[in-house]
């Protein structure tokens, strides 16, 4: 399941579904498909009712939608597991959405999210309270004192200001500038495009005379 599978607007899946709406749903449901075998509505209500637990308003009237609309693919009526099976398909992209934002809380999560980040304020107590504002500007100082004394890398901003101010144009003639440079090296140690020559005399290969 993808967030595709969401609607394009939010529903209100918090809401839970009361017996009246569960008893109206079955009640048209039954008006309408014919069961497999013969059955006694107040014989099976209890079934329909516990497969109907903790479902969501939302996901019921849209679970009836969708039956109405042949997802199960045969003209009876929905079985108490069939019916709850098509409430959970209705629910899986947002209980899979939940899943993947509780991941991506833990996997995210700094270790410093789960410290206080200052001094809960005491209530009631004028005592409590001064020594809690002594103990909060003690704070205070501690972090503006570390804030300014972190170890700060000159390296990383380095000609910042003349990166901010360059052109396209500009990084193509550095760009060009360096290879020319490159190429130069090369060429005066007698090599090309960065492979190396064997140096060797100039009469290398000569045949030596008596």
């Amino acid at each position: 399941m993808t967030g595709s599978n969401l609607p394009a607007a939010q529903p209100d899946i918090s809401r839970a579904a009361s017996d009246t709406e569960k008893l109206v749903v079955l009640t048209r449901l039954f008006a309408v498909y014919p069961c497999r075998a013969p059955s006694d509505f107040r014989l099976v209500r209890p079934a329909y009712m516990q497969a109907l637990e903790a479902v969501g308003q939302w996901a019921l009237f849209e679970a009836e939608r969708r039956i109405n609309q042949n997802a199960l693919g045969h003209p009876f009526m929905a079985t108490p597991a069939e019916l709850r099976r098509e409430i959970d398909r209705v629910m899986e992209p947002f209980r899979e959405r939940e899943r993947r934002a509780a991941e991506d809380e833990r996997r995210y999560r700094w270790a410093e999210d789960d410290k206080p980040r200052a001094l809960a304020a005491p209530q009631g107590d004028p005592e409590a309270v001064a020594n809690w504002r002594v103990r909060r500007a003690a704070q205070k100082v501690q972090a503006a004192v570390k804030s300014a004394g972190a170890p700060v890398d000159r390296a990383l901003f380095a000609h910042k200001d003349e990166r901010m101010t360059r052109t396209a144009a500009d990084a193509v003639d550095n760009f060009m500038s360096r290879q020319s440079r490159h190429h130069y090296r090369y060429s005066e140690r007698g090599e090309e495009f960065g492979h190396a020559q064997p140096d060797r005399p100039a009469n290398c290969g000569a045949k030596a005379h008596g």
